[in-house]
C-alpha cells in the first residue's frame, strides 16, 4: 500500500451566529478556515485529516513526504505531525480492518471525556457559552483568561447557570507569579463550579508549580513540559497537558504518566476529525482520564458526521480507521463558502476610576501587556475593568473614534 495522491481543500465552516462576532472580533480570521487533507492509496482507500487555517505552504511541506510511502511507516512517528497524524490511522486503520485505537493499544475505556472551549468574554456572554456547552452536552468548559475580563466576575455568572458537576477550566497563559495565581485560586474555589487551572506560571518554573501543588485548592495543571514530560516523576503538577503534540511523543509521555500514576489530557485543534482521532488515542492510553480539548463546537457545520457528546463523553467509534465518512456534499459546500469581514466595530474596556479605552479589534492584535499601562488595572484577576464591543453606530463620535484608533489603542476619562 502506498501513498499516491493528495487532496487539499480550504473549507470555511460557519461559526454559530449567537456568538459568531465574539468569536471573531477576539481571535480575528483565525477560526475561519480550516483546511481538510484527503490521502489516496494504491489500493483505493482514502484517509482524512485536517488543520486550523489556510493551504499554508509550511503546511503543505509536511504533507508532501508522504507521497509515494507506506502509511504503516508513520505509525507512532515522533516527528509526523499531529495534525497528518489522523489521515494515517484513518488508512492503516482501513487497510487492517480495525478501529484506529488497536494501531495504538488495546483499548482501556469506551467512553472519553471531552470538553468545549471558548474566548473570554464578558461575564454574560461567558454564562451563554457554558448554557451552550451544556445543551450540547458537555460537562466541561475551558478558556484562557484574560486581564480586561474579571475573572471572578466571570466565574460568578457562569455559576448561575451551571448544573451541578459541571466544570470551568481556566488557562491563565503563565503570565503571574505563584503567590498571584494562589489568591487567585482560593477565590474561585469559592464557586462549585471552578475545576482546575492550567499553566499558572512560567513553565519552567518547576518550583514555582510545585509551591501551587501543595497549597491550591483547585488543580494545577502543566501544558508546556520543559523536561519532555519528566515533571511527572517529580509531583510538578496534579495533571498534565499534550498540547498538539506529535502521536509519536504522546505515548512516550503516557508511558510515563502511567509510571508516575497522574492523568493527563490532549488538546488539538479541529472539528470532528481531530476529535476523533483524540478519542481513539484516550481509548487505548490508561491515565488518559483528564477531559481532551478539541474545538468542536466552535463550528455549526462539518465535513463529517459529528461525534455525539454525551455526559461530557464520547463514544469510541468501532469501524475501521477513524470511525467517520468524508461527506463530499458537504466539503464542497464549505469549499465555496465565502467569509465574512469581520464585524465593523471598536474594544472598548471599561476600566479603573471611570476610564475608557478603545482599539481596534481584534483582541489578539492588543499588546500582551496593555493592562499595565491602564488606569485601574494592572497585575491580578479580580480588578473593576471590563471589555466589551462597539458596534458601528453611524455616529459621529464612533467615526471620531474609529479615525484616533489607527495608531493604536486611545483612553480617555469619562464622567
Amino acid at each position: 500500500m502506498r501513498i499516491t495522491d493528495i487532496e487539499l481543500h480550504e473549507i470555511h465552516p460557519p461559526i454559530p451566529e449567537w456568538n459568531r462576532d465574539e468569536v471573531r472580533l477576539s481571535s480575528g480570521g483565525n477560526w475561519d478556515t480550516r483546511t481538510v487533507v484527503v490521502l489516496h492509496t494504491d489500493n483505493g482507500l482514502e484517509g482524512i485529516t485536517e488543520w486550523e487555517g489556510p493551504c499554508r505552504d509550511v503546511r503543505v511541506a509536511d504533507v508532501e513526504p508522504l507521497r509515494g510511502t507506506n502509511p504503516a511507516r508513520w505509525l507512532g512517528h515522533p516527528s509526523l505531525p499531529i495534525w497528518i497524524a489522523p489521515a494515517i490511522y484513518d488508512l492503516v486503520g482501513k487497510a487492517m480492518e480495525v478501529p484506529a485505537y488497536q494501531l495504538i493499544g488495546p483499548k482501556v475505556r469506551s467512553w472519553v471525556p471531552v470538553s468545549s472551549w471558548t474566548v473570554s468574554q464578558t461575564p454574560a456572554r461567558m454564562a451563554q457559552e457554558l448554557e451552550d456547552a451544556v445543551s450540547k452536552g458537555h460537562r466541561w468548559l475551558k478558556f484562557h483568561t484574560y486581564h480586561l475580563h474579571n475573572v471572578i466576575e466571570q466565574t460568578r455568572a457562569m455559576q448561575q447557570v451551571a448544573p451541578d458537576g459541571f466544570k470551568i477550566h481556566y488557562d491563565i497563559n503563565f503570565d503571574n507569579s505563584p503567590d498571584e495565581v494562589l489568591t487567585l485560586a482560593r477565590q474561585l474555589a469559592q464557586f462549585p463550579a471552578a475545576g482546575l487551572i492550567e499553566d499558572p506560571v512560567r513553565s519552567h518554573d518547576l518550583q514555582g508549580h510545585i509551591h501551587l501543588r501543595e497549597r491550591s485548592p483547585l488543580p494545577i495543571i502543566l501544558h508546556h513540559c520543559p523536561l519532555g514530560g519528566r515533571e511527572a516523576m517529580m509531583g510538578v503538577a496534579d495533571g498534565y497537558m499534550l498540547g498538539h503534540s506529535p502521536v509519536g511523543q504522546t505515548l512516550r509521555r503516557a508511558g510515563l504518566y502511567e509510571a508516575a500514576n497522574v492523568p493527563f489530557m490532549m488538546q488539538n485543534n479541529g472539528g470532528n476529525i481531530t476529535l476523533a482521532m483524540v478519542v481513539h488515542m484516550a481509548a487505548a492510553l490508561e491515565r488518559a482520564t483528564l477531559h481532551h480539548v478539541t474545538l468542536g463546537r466552535m463550528w455549526s457545520e462539518d465535513v463529517v458526521e459529528p461525534l455525539p457528546v454525551i455526559g461530557g463523553q464520547v463514544e469510541v467509534p468501532e469501524r475501521p480507521g477513524l470511525g467517520i465518512t468524508l461527506d463530499r456534499e458537504k466539503l464542497l459546500r464549505l469549499t465555496e463558502r465565502s467569509v465574512d469581514p469581520l464585524p465593523n466595530a471598536l474594544l472598548r474596556i471599561d476600566h479603573g476610576p471611570g476610564y475608557v479605552t478603545c482599539a481596534r479589534p481584534p483582541i489578539i492584535n492588543l499588546p500582551r501587556d496593555i493592562h499595565l499601562h491602564l488606569p485601574g488595572v494592572g497585575d491580578g484577576y479580580d480588578l473593576p475593568v471590563d471589555l466589551t464591543y462597539w458596534h458601528n453606530d453611524a455616529s459621529a463620535a464612533f467615526e471620531k473614534m474609529w479615525s484616533q484608533t489607527a495608531a493604536g489603542p486611545m483612553t480617555e476619562k469619562i464622567n
